[in-house]
């Protein structure tokens, strides 16, 4: 089994666990968010387009459709390629499960799937050093102030982590 199979297992094998934790006690849900971030080690910080699509039950020209228009969040690879974050991939995939499995919609699930995700504002992009200045402009005066104001508070949130982590490590090394 290679890469992008073990890849597409383990997303299928994550969404399973997010799907299942909304079924159980808390502490249940515990154990099963912790073996769902084990596996998302598993599958890395991106997925590739294909895998994605074929996890969403799309055509990869319909995921870039998605991906154009700012709705999936991307990673660029070294060369150039790009691949879906994985994270706002295991969202997408557990919504979109969750409505097939309510039935309610044959056609549509993933803009329905979106729509929903969107409202709680995910998926969340994970903020990357890869994106090019042009981009960052763009993405900018795309944005409206409130977005911004989440973009800093995740960022703070990421300083705060690595600084704590940091003084983890000095008081270890001391």
């Amino acid at each position: 089994m290679g890469r992008a199979e073990r890849t597409e297992w383990a997303v299928e094998v994550a969404t399973a666990i997010r799907l299942a934790s909304t079924d159980v006690d808390e502490r249940a849900a515990r154990r099963l968010r912790r073996a769902e971030r084990l596996l998302r080690r598993e599958i890395g910080p991106s997925v590739p387009k294909a895998r994605a699509a074929a996890l969403l039950g799309v055509s990869v020209t319909a995921l870039q459709r998605w991906i154009a228009a700012g709705r999936l969040p991307v990673l660029r690879r070294p060369g150039g390629r790009e691949e879906v974050e994985a994270a706002a991939l295991l969202e997408l995939v557990a919504e979109v499960r969750r409505l097939r499995e309510e039935g309610a919609l044959s056609r549509g699930v993933v803009a329905a799937a979106l729509r929903r995700l969107g409202e709680r504002g995910l998926p969340n992009p994970t903020l990357r050093p890869n994106v090019r200045p042009d981009e960052l402009r763009q993405a900018f005066r795309d944005s409206s102030a409130a977005d911004r104001l989440r973009e800093a508070d995740a960022l703070s949130g990421a300083a705060t982590a690595l600084a704590r982590r940091g003084a983890r490590r000095r008081g270890r090394a001391a």
